[in-house]
């Protein structure tokens, strides 16, 4: 085999495609190899002698001629990212394409060495997995969506159960004012001392159904998650506030112990309120057949020590050893959770009580919330005693990307 035939059988050998322009004649081809011919799927004999013009479309040809002249100019080893191929049959070839300006010494032709690996494999695949993300970007905002729609519709589910206790709420302040009214009616007397201890309670009444009436205006709201720095006291209040007629008419007797120090948590006030609205009216219904159903809260701050495999898949992926966090618990003393349901109490669709008066969807809809805050919820029994625990792990920060914001440094800004 003589030199020129080794030469043309290892061009034609090569996984990658390379040609040679003749850059004196019109960089009309001098050579192209069997990939190249696979590549552009042209003929050796069709491509060689002629130009970039004869074989491609005119925008394609325009860009060739464009790097060729450019790797002439700087006389170097020039690197062309990406280049498209418009064939003529209408196709499109992606190649990742190094030139080489080369002088041949016996002819003193200038040539530009072309060696091209054909990507167009790699940028389908890439434009599918685009196409894949966007599509499941898209998706997963349908979902979001779908999840916003049912915690609304369980939140209006919640409403219809408090509207007669809100009712009864808002009728004693009203009664109140109408007192005041009757009793100013009838005239005022400058030296009446009971005007102005009267016009207080009004003013008391006012407000305290102004509270009440706004409390249920700002949970019944619709809007996108939102969360800001908040006092849990703060939430619990407002909570018993909505509640208060269902407490006094199961006589439950509630007792609060949260601490004036306890650290804020960033949460969306008004979906948070629904999530312990569910717990407290559960657990209402738990000690119905209580004689004396009292609930405690109880609320604490404390770094997670290591969170271990067994403590749940889900709480590994919300926390890491060593994250502050509050710790909020809601326990009763009812009937307590029966073990054959004790790993189905989130499942949508699941509840215990009689037909009518639950949907199932609360407790999974409160367990999406939570996990929306960076959160985590868990219901157990009462270790010594009778009755349920729900507890609710909460991150005292967010983290967006590399920004984080810690409740504590949000306070002292308040400040």
């Amino acid at each position: 085999m003589d030199k020129q035939s080794l030469v043309e059988s290892v061009l034609d050998n090569l996984p990658v495609a390379v040609f040679v322009k003749d850059a004196t004649d019109d960089f009309r081809f001098v050579l192209w190899n069997k990939k190249q011919e696979e590549v552009t799927t042209l003929r050796a004999e069709k491509a060689l002698g002629r130009d970039d013009y004869d074989l491609f479309s005119e925008e394609s040809a325009d860009y060739f001629r464009s790097v060729d002249k450019a790797v002439i100019k700087r006389g170097t080893l020039m690197k062309v990212p990406e280049e498209i191929i418009e064939t003529k049959k209408g196709g499109e070839i992606h190649l990742r394409t190094v030139k080489i300006p080369v002088q041949d010494n016996e002819t003193g032709r200038l040539l530009v060495v072309g060696i091209s690996e054909d990507i167009t494999e790699q940028v389908q695949s890439r434009q599918k997995m685009e196409s894949l993300n966007k599509n499941l970007l898209a998706t997963n905002r349908e979902l979001q969506e779908t999840q916003m729609q049912l915690i609304q519709a369980e939140k209006m589910e919640s409403i219809g159960r408090l509207a007669a206790g809100v009712a009864h709420e808002v009728k004693n302040p009203l009664a109140l004012l109408l007192l005041g009214v009757d009793y100013l009616s009838q005239g005022i007397d400058p030296d009446d001392s009971n005007v102005e201890k009267i016009l207080t309670q009004m003013r008391e009444a006012v407000a305290r159904a102004d509270r009440i009436v706004r409390g249920l205006v700002d949970f019944s709201s619709q809007r996108a998650l939102s969360r800001e720095p908040v006092s849990l006291k703060t939430i619990v209040d407002e909570v018993l506030l909505l509640v208060k007629h269902e407490l006094t008419r199961s006589t439950t007797t509630v007792s609060v112990d949260i601490p004036e120090n306890l650290p804020h948590v960033f949460l969306d006030m008004s979906k948070f309120e629904q999530v312990l609205i569910n717990l407290v009216i559960n657990a209402i219904h738990a000690m119905g057949e209580t004689d004396e159903p009292q609930l405690e809260i109880k609320a604490r701050a404390e770094s997670l020590a290591a969170v271990s495999k067994n403590e749940g898949a889900r709480k590994i992926e919300v926390f890491r050893s060593g994250d502050r966090v509050v710790i909020l618990e809601l326990m009763d003393n009812g009937i307590g959770i029966d073990k054959k349901d004790s790993n189905r109490v989130f499942d949508p669709f699941f509840t215990t009580k009689a037909t009518g008066k639950g949907t199932g969807l609360g407790l999974s809809v409160a367990r999406k919330i939570v996990e929306l805050h960076g959160g985590e919820i868990s219901l157990l029994n009462r270790p010594e005693s009778q009755g349920a625990i729900a507890r609710l792990i909460l991150p005292t920060k967010i983290e967006t990307g590399k920004v984080t914001t810690s409740a504590k440094k949000s306070k002292e800004i308040d400040r």
